[in-house]
């Protein structure tokens, strides 16, 4: 019976780059008689192109019409994807020794001065890519054993580490037989349990989950093993007595026959998990009653209007002082429905993590107090208002937002305190930072509202008139107004000494330097 001759390899591709096309060709031809099969480049941009389809060797004409064949050279050793490519250089104007010596330190493989004879350039190629497959097959052999070797060292680095990545993992990994009797606990157990691997080894899974009967267990392992896994929240015991809510997701173990032979079960604390699925659903709730809070304050400015623009239009029988009642009325409500809605958008603003936005500008906090004071005093005549400045009251704030702080502190200071008795406001600066200050008398804040008074919805007394209640967002937004210019608010109050809002912020840069918008 005839052998079958084993195929031959495909012939060497040289890739020709030559601007003369009368030269490309004649290469061509003398290559291919060789037995060379040949692609042909008239530039060095062709070349580069061609050359990432990984030709067995480059035949480059040093001097070409886009760019020099030691720069070609240059940039495909420079490449990873072609720089294992030989390259031939002939030229027949860079003859000297110094070319030939800038070619092959270029990473030229060989140098030929043009015209070469066919034998000689045949032999030349076929010299350098013999040389290339045997430095390429030495090369293969040293990765061989390289790969050999390492495999080997890895293979006995994960043997003697395997036990410590088990046991050293953060997670809590637990192994039991078929009863559930704990075969195997590691460091993120004894983390999560408190129990040491001597202390649980050989007990059942119910000391660390009591909440199960020893029946509910078998349920629950017989259950693993007829559908392959299961993943639960279980509720854990610790060893100091407190309880952890727990992720468990348990798999069976099976011998190589298929036979389950035991379980093992990974957990996590979800405990703070849980705590937060709880404090999304407070948030909900919060909102919803938002909702009805929102809808039933805007209601009441909105039916005042809608009344005193009725009464308007059937103005027989009105003077000009009933007509101006009216339109105060209707001003006065809707001023106040533009600062519920303002505060709905700051405390969106806030609560969504978006932040406030400032526009920082140069102020004098001492001057903006004063006008803030004085516009609250016209909307509460009968009332005593004191000014108190000290120091340098020059700094970097949003003026309309600082503001804002001020009138919110100053209107609850009024609403809150006995009609007799003044309100003070201080502004003080000193080298670094920029005080104020609103004092008022009267009852104190009680402990629990002092620890709840910068939360959203925190509304006024029950008792007080509906029409000067806010909808709960005033001192919230205060709070995130001051920590947006990055800075602080406190709260004392006492029943002698009376309740005082203090905000602190930094002076920023100094009065005349430029500063655009900020958000925080």
């Amino acid at each position: 019976m005839e052998k079958t001759p084993s195929p031959q390899p495909p012939s060497p591709v040289v890739l020709i780059v030559e601007d003369d096309e009368a030269k490309r060709y004649m290469l061509a031809r003398t290559l291919e008689l060789a037995g060379f099969r040949t692609r042909e480049a008239a530039n060095a941009a062709d070349a580069l192109t061609l050359a990432r389809e990984a030709p067995d060797v480059l035949l480059l004409d040093v001097r070409l019409p886009d760019l020099t064949g030691f720069e070609v050279s240059r940039r495909l050793k420079g490449d990873p994807a072609t720089a294992s490519i030989p390259i031939i250089q002939m030229s027949a104007s860079f003859t000297t020794t110094q070319d030939k010596t800038q070619g092959l330190m270029g990473g030229a493989d060989g140098y030929l001065v043009a015209p070469v004879e066919p034998e000689e350039l045949v032999a030349t190629l076929r010299t350098v890519l013999r040389t290339h497959e045997v430095a390429r097959e030495r090369a293969q052999l040293l990765e061989s054993e390289r790969a050999a070797r390492a495999a080997l060292e890895a293979a006995n680095a994960q043997l003697r580490t395997q036990v410590d990545i088990l046991a050293n993992v953060q997670d809590s990994i637990i192994v039991t037989d078929l009863s559930g009797v704990i075969t195997y606990w590691n460091e993120g157990a004894t983390q999560l349990f408190g129990y040491t691997a001597g202390e649980m080894l050989g007990q059942s899974l119910v000391a660390i989950y009591p909440s199960q009967s020893q029946q509910e267990l078998a349920e629950g392992l017989a259950h693993v093993i007829a559908t392959g896994a299961r993943t639960g929240e279980w509720l854990g015991r610790r060893k100091d007595g407190s309880e952890v809510w727990i992720n468990v997701r348990t798999v069976p173990m099976r011998s190589a026959q298929g036979a389950p032979t035991g379980f093992i079960g990974v957990s996590r604390d979800i405990t703070e998990l849980r705590n937060l699925r709880a404090d999304a659903l407070r948030r909900a709730e919060l909102a919803q009653q938002f909702v009805g809070i929102v809808s039933h304050d805007l209601r009441n400015p909105l039916t005042a209007i809608t009344l005193a623009a009725e009464s308007g239009l059937r103005k027989e029988g009105r003077d000009a002082a009933a007509q101006v009642r009216l339109l105060t009325r209707i001003r006065s409500s809707a001023e106040r429905m533009t600062r519920m809605v303002r505060d709905l958008l700051d405390f969106t603003q806030a609560s969504m993590g978006s932040g406030i936005t400032l526009n920082l500008q140069p102020v004098d906090l001492h001057e903006l107090t004063r006008q803030v004071v004085e516009e609250v005093q016209f909307a509460y005549p009968g009332r005593t208002l004191r000014v108190e400045c000290s120091g340098d009251g020059e700094g970097l704030v949003d003026a309309d937002r600082m503001a804002q702080v001020l009138t919110n502190l100053l209107s609850n200071a009024l609403q809150y305190s006995p009609s007799e008795t003044p309100v003070t406001v201080g502004c003080e600066g000193d080298a670094d930072t920029l005080r104020l200050r609103v004092h008022n008398l009267g009852s104190p804040i009680s402990p629990e509202d002092l620890q709840r008074i910068f939360a959203p919805l925190q509304r006024g007394a029950a008792g007080m008139d509906s029409a000067q209640r806010s909808i709960g967002l005033g001192l919230f937004i205060v709070k995130h107004l001051v920590r947006a210019h990055q800075g602080d608010i406190q709260v004392c109050s006492h029943r002698e000494e009376g309740t005082t809002f203090t905000v602190r912020v930094p002076r920023g840069l100094s009065a005349g330097e430029d500063a655009g918008p900020s958000t925080a």
